[in-house]
């Protein structure tokens, strides 16, 4: 059912940056198109398959297990930063939204990063093909779960706070809404990891991986739908197109 789950998200994540391919020089749209590609790359390292193709080898060059699916983790919170930055540059000047990532974001992200990968480093943790089928192995694996959830629950809410700002405009309200959603299910991810980590019970993978994939996926087919809403306006010679932004 996981693997299933990767597999189909994978595959809209490809068709989202198939049809946002031409974003790539565009400054209002490029740091969306990052975001989904951020959370491509985030699934492929946290899933079972980076863990036996990738695992192995990062084990033998740094003596950690599990390194991929922390640089995943990484992923995910430069896929949710780098959608924040595409949502503050239609609220604010470009010049007001590096003061606003600066003083608002890259502290607490920065701040995250210092405390995690230490803390990962220092666990001892052996082989998992799927980290979150295991139990937390120590306090520092605790410590890092905590505080990885933790600064993407800030970052969701920061980014769901920006596009609540923008859902009045009647073009952008369907797009808007899909991210709503994608962000709904990402906070559901990480309360559930939080919860896993301190109740001993059945196994949480399948309801995270679940959460994740929807969340992931909600979002790249938002964005892609997004661009075509954006290139018929252009194609159509102006005409009013809802869900444009």
């Amino acid at each position: 059912m996981v693997s299933g789950l990767i597999v189909a998200t994978l595959a809209i994540i490809v068709y989202s940056l198939w049809v946002r391919r031409d974003t790539w020089w565009s400054r209002w749209e490029v740091t969306a198109t990052f975001a989904v590609a951020m959370e491509g790359c985030a699934l492929l390292l946290m899933s079972p398959w980076a863990s036996a193709a990738v695992g192995t080898v990062l084990h033998q060059a740094l003596k950690v297990w599990n390194v991929q699916q922390m640089l995943g983790h990484l992923c995910l919170i430069a896929a949710v930063s780098g959608n924040i930055y595409h949502m503050l540059v239609r609220l604010a000047d470009p010049e007001q939204v590096r003061s606003f990532m600066r003083r608002q974001l890259m502290v607490p992200i920065w701040l995250a990063i210092a405390i995690m990968v230490p803390v990962f480093l220092l666990s001892d943790q052996d082989y998992r093909q799927d980290f979150f089928s295991a139990p937390a192995t120590d306090a520092w694996m605790v410590v890092y779960q905590l505080v990885g959830c933790a600064v993407v629950l800030y970052l969701s809410a920061y980014v769901s706070r920006l596009m609540l700002a923008l859902r009045h405009d009647p073009r952008a309200k369907t797009t808007i809404d899909l991210y709503l959603v994608s962000m709904a299910f990402a906070t559901a991810a990480c309360l559930t990891v939080i919860g896993s980590a301190w109740v001993d019970g059945d196994d949480a993978a399948p309801v995270i991986w679940t959460f994740i994939c929807l969340s992931v996926g909600i979002f790249a087919y938002g964005s892609a739908r997004s661009w075509r809403a954006k290139s018929s306006w252009f194609t159509s010679g102006g005409d009013t197109v809802v869900g444009a932004k």
